[in-house]
């Protein structure tokens, strides 16, 4: 098996391993670094040790390699490479820039640099393409146009990045770069919420403290502008404001002083200045869209998007809603957590591999094996019976089980599982988890009742669209509605996501109702669980269930038998009844 292995050096450090086939290409495996060891989110991969170890957790070793790939991360003569260690020194490790705009060369150049990466002893060269481009790469050759031949837009608005856009034709192996959307830096959303409490920054606060705070506010942020309403003359004036800085590198850190003064004559709370800034920026990327199609005549009817700007349900949704395009596509890691993949995916392309990568969401590493830590004891435990679990006890169930899921979201396979009946239950994890209490809680909802359920429902496999819950269903899942009424919906399927599915299905079988509330198990600021042992030491869910076994601890207080409560449920509703 020749693989190439594209590497993610810097922040969501990680690899992924892909093997060239006839009809495009097969991701091996992908992981994070934070998916290791129980390490802190975002984490780096800055050893050349830790880059085997990857390799091996995945079950790979560095002789599998027939070509390395490096994302881009270099700024001209301002950031000439990055320092990676082996053994007790350090080696720099040069790459591509990270934006078009930092060179002339075309799409998809390949830089070969004259350094190389020290890997179980023997150095190896490597390849490397733009930042830009691995987003660009990863979204398109996993979305629905690659694997129809079809031509696609792809939008790639990222921190650092501009909202540039690319067509890809498959037909021509031709990326052409058309130039940015927005001038803006995807950086604008962290920049403008770090004056509004609660998201600004202590003056006191170490390094570390700030990057992971600045790394976790966009997503508390969009959950936190639920809470607020959004006010038009605001809308207008950061629209005005925009316009005004469209283009500028800095603009990110001066749009918010631009619009203060409006802010302090509306005295409006925090909540719907965010809730505001996020709708005029909705409203401004679907009008800039729609000037971008006009000169493709219908020619080209999907959007791909990337970057850590597409984690934003809010503005996917808008796109969606907006009909300019059939298919909206976001892969489950937008962000940098997909760049690894992106940068094997821009070697394909560059070699004129435009055929769509085969992939699935659980190519993650495998779950490591414990032995029970002291207080917990294992039962057997179908999945019809863990869905009897969590229908009866009203508890929720850590499920750890499989390779992981890649990207930032839990799917399923590292994930806490709890009924959605009743109201505290959102409450219950977040305090759990430590989150907010404003956080929402996510839907894992059979696909087949979706649209029943909710607004618009549809497929929605990786909680990147936002929904409402329909009025009928309001009261029967209250712990997965936001203060908004919307849901951050994951639809689940016997084909793709068989496990997630059959557990939904056994716990609607008892209960009538095909949703579940679904978070990631992991420790606060932490990855996901790499193992059982992880979980009983975090201990904070009663149940864990693992591949056929159900763990409790022993101050569990609902007897089970075999895993299961003796008492059973009764219910007047059966999933057939939806």
């Amino acid at each position: 098996m020749a693989l190439i292995c594209g590497m993610k050096l810097t922040h969501e450090g990680g690899l992924a391993l892909v093997e060239p086939t006839p009809a495009g290409a097969r991701l091996v495996a992908g992981t994070e670094v934070e998916k290791h060891d129980n390490r802190w989110r975002h984490d780096v991969l800055n050893d050349t040790g830790l880059i085997v170890h990857l390799l091996e957790q995945l079950g790979h070793r560095v002789d599998e390699v027939s070509r390395f790939v490096v994302d881009g991360w270099g700024r001209k003569a301002v950031h000439p490479g990055l320092e990676i260690t082996t053994g007790e020194r350090c080696e720099l490790i040069r790459t591509a820039p990270y934006r078009q705009s930092d060179d002339s060369n075309p799409v998809l150049h390949c830089y070969r640099p004259d350094s190389v990466l020290t890997l179980g002893g023997k150095r190896h060269s490597y390849e490397s393409y733009r930042h830009a481009e691995s987003h660009l790469a990863s979204s398109y050759l996993t979305s629905p146009a690659a694997a129809d031949r079809l031509p696609a837009l792809v939008l790639v608005w990222d921190s650092g990045l501009f909202g540039d856009v690319y067509l890809v034709d498959p037909v021509r192996r031709a990326v052409d770069h058309r130039g940015w959307l927005l001038g803006i830096f995807g950086s604008v959303y962290e920049s403008f919420s770090g004056n509004v409490p609660p998201f600004v920054p202590e003056p006191d606060w170490t390094e570390l403290k700030k990057f992971h705070f600045r790394m976790g506010s966009p997503g508390k942020v969009m959950a936190y502008a639920g809470l607020g309403t959004v006010t038009e003359p605001l809308v207008r004036d950061i629209r005005r404001a925009l316009a005004a800085l469209d283009g500028r590198w800095d603009a990110p850190d001066l749009l918010y002083g631009e619009v203060e003064p409006m802010i302090r004559r509306l005295d409006l709370d925090g909540a719907s200045v965010l809730a505001s800034f996020q709708e005029a920026l909705a409203r401004l990327l679907v009008e800039r869209l729609a000037d971008a199609v006009k000169p493709l005549a219908g020619r080209v009817r999907t959007l791909c998007l990337a970057g850590g700007s597409a984690l934003n349900i809010k503005w996917n949704s808008a796109i969606r809603d907006s009909g300019l395009f059939d298919t909206v596509w976001v892969p489950p890691f937008p962000n940098d957590s997909g760049a690894a993949i992106g940068a094997a995916c821009a070697s394909l392309m560059h070699r004129g591999a435009f055929g769509p990568l085969e992939w699935s969401v659980y190519c993650g590493p495998p779950l490591g094996t414990t032995r029970p830590r002291p207080g917990w004891h294992g039962e057997k435990c179908s999945v019809d019976e863990l869905g009897a679990v969590l229908a009866t006890t009203e508890e929720p169930v850590t499920v750890l089980s499989g390779r992981a899921e890649l990207g930032p979201r839990a799917l399923g396979h590292r994930s806490i599982l709890a009924s959605p009946r009743q109201a505290r239950m959102k409450d219950i994890l977040n305090q759990m988890k430590g989150r907010e209490s404003y956080r929402p809680v996510a839907p894992m909802c059979l696909e087949e009742y979706s649209s029943d359920i909710f607004d618009p429902g549809g497929a929605d496999p990786f909680m990147l669209f936002d929904h409402d819950i329909r009025p009928e269903w309001v009261d029967r899942i209250p712990a997965v509605r936001h203060a908004d009424g919307s849901a951050r919906l994951q639809t689940v399927n016997d084909r793709t996501t068989p496990l997630a599915a059959a557990i939904v299905r056994a716990f609607a079988a008892r209960s009538g109702i095909p949703v579940l509330c679904n978070t990631s198990a992991n420790y606060e600021g932490r990855g996901f669980f790499p193992d059982v042992g992880s979980a009983m030491e975090w201990g904070r869910t009663p149940y864990i269930w693992s591949d056929g076994l159900l763990y409790s601890s022993a101050n569990t207080a609902t007897d089970t038998t075999n895993g299961v409560p003796d008492h059973p449920v009764s219910t007047d509703r059966s999933v057939s009844d939806v």
